[in-house]
């Protein structure tokens, strides 16, 4: 047999939480229906512990790809580039002679958003198909070309035309692959989800999370938001058909995650960036030949991916921060107890609601976060509590509790040799200024955060 493919199908923005296979289970729980999903969890490794490091894109995708956190790769807010420097999966892949691929967005090359992105900008994927980032799913455009760019542009549901352009690569396949495809969808314009698509969620029957206010408009946002995840759903259905058409199926690992969640008005947010468990918690299912079928206790954050995937194929492992938790997963067994989380940089959506800086850590059991001046700011028993509805930090019977969650995020801090500097603070220390200022300018007009430039 030769070397295991890799199929990782990335969604952006889509919630651990709304996840089908999840019912009947501890784990919270929503109406979404994820049939193909469910099947590769039924199969594989079914982790309800999968999380975001940085919950928000380029930062996120970054850590998916190099195994490190947002200060050590340098990507520490959105469109930001990737150094071409660092290693990724993409370059161990190529270079144990795999043939790679990647189908939709990339969201590192920097500015502007809407362009092709050159081989140097995505380390080690030959085959490129996508568009650096961009929102229309609907009778859009993506590049091709290796040398130079081509504008395709296309009709119908991006995911579905994603789809169809990874089963070619599929069927073009004669040695072992890595491929990726990345769905924008569930990722906002929620509305962009086409009509014919809606009807499996009727707008009378959407139930409400406690920790969310209830409204017709809230209805109606989490019945378009479910019907995009069913939408791609369908679409892994499709991928994961023409893997067993093609004979490719019992010797190929499948990977479905998302780079982060989505507040979708959860503690009266939107987007991303917050520590809440609706932000950072991703889906994480891997069925993969030598895998059992089981749900794992413990956590497998995105940055452990790329490092637990080359354990998976017997290669060295590439990051500064992730774990290889290929051996766990093999033999059935307990992953991370604990992961360091953060927003290691304020800007966009999470600036505008009051999300500063932030780190804090994640286990089974609890969620633990403080702010840049090293305030405590929100603890939560997430067994007793699944809505995070009680923060306990301001809780007298709770100081211990504190105390110990924090002594553990200041040990996971010396560990990822993160400081916890500010963001103007990091930006100078990455050499950032100058991108920092041309995204702020290009993105945010007249409520750009231009830093001043550093002395020369």
């Amino acid at each position: 047999m030769t070397a295991p493919n890799v199929v990782v199908l990335l969604a952006d923005q889509w919630r651990g939480q709304d996840q089908g296979w999840l019912e009947g289970t501890t784990e919270r729980v929503s109406q979404v229906r994820t049939p193909n999903l469910d099947r590769l969890a039924a199969g594989g490794a079914a982790i309800a512990g999968g999380r975001a490091s940085s919950p928000v894109c380029g930062p996120s995708r970054a850590s998916l790809l190099t195994g490190r956190l947002p200060h050590q790769h340098g990507v520490v807010a959105n469109d930001l580039p990737l150094s071409p420097r660092l290693e990724t999966l993409g370059t161990a892949l190529s270079g144990a002679g795999y043939q790679t691929g990647w189908i939709g967005k990339w969201h590192l090359a920097g500015l502007p958003r809407d362009k092709w992105v050159p081989p140097a900008a995505r380390p080690g994927i030959e085959h490129w198909a996508g568009v650096d980032c961009s929102h229309d799913h609907v009778d859009g455009h993506y590049y091709v070309g290796t040398e130079s760019p081509t504008r395709i542009e296309f009709t119908g549901y991006e995911p579905e035309v994603q789809t169809d352009l990874a089963v070619e690569f599929l069927a073009e396949q004669d040695a072992p692959f890595f491929l990726t495809v990345s769905y924008n969808p569930p990722h906002d314009p929620y509305d962009s989800v086409p009509v014919h698509l809606r009807t499996g969620y009727p707008i009378d029957r959407m139930t409400v999370p406690p920790n969310t206010p209830d409204s017709d408009e809230q209805r109606e946002v989490q019945r378009l938001y479910w019907s995009a995840i069913t939408a791609v759903d369908t679409q892994i259905g499709r991928i994961v058909a023409a893997l067993d058409r093609l004979g490719l199926r019992k010797n190929t690992i499948i990977v479905v995650t998302s780079d982060h969640g989505d507040m979708l008005g959860a503690h009266g947010l939107r987007a991303k960036q917050s520590p809440y468990a609706e932000a950072v918690r991703v889906p994480m299912v891997i069925n993969a030949p030598g895998v059992p079928a089981y749900r794992p206790a413990g956590l497998l954050g995105l940055v452990d991916l790329a490092p637990t995937l080359l354990g998976l194929l017997g290669l060295p492992p590439i990051g500064a921060y992730g774990r290889d938790l290929s051996d766990q997963l093999r033999s059935g067994g307990p992953l991370r107890p604990e992961l360091l989380i953060g927003n290691w940089v304020s800007f966009d959506n999470g600036y505008d609601q009051g999300i500063g800086e932030w780190r804090g850590m994640v286990t089974d059991e609890l969620t633990y976060a403080r702010t840049v001046d090293g305030r405590p700011w929100l603890l939560f028993d997430d067994r007793t509590d699944p809505w995070q509805l009680d923060n306990l930090v301001a809780d007298p019977a709770s100081a211990g509790r504190v105390a110990e969650a924090d002594a553990r995020l200041a040990a996971l801090l010396a560990e990822a040799e993160d400081a916890f500097p500010p963001a103007d603070r990091l930006l100078t220390q990455l050499g950032l200024i100058d991108d920092w200022n041309a995204r702020e300018s290009a993105l945010r007009g007249d409520r750009a955060r231009l830093l001043p430039a550093p002395p020369r």
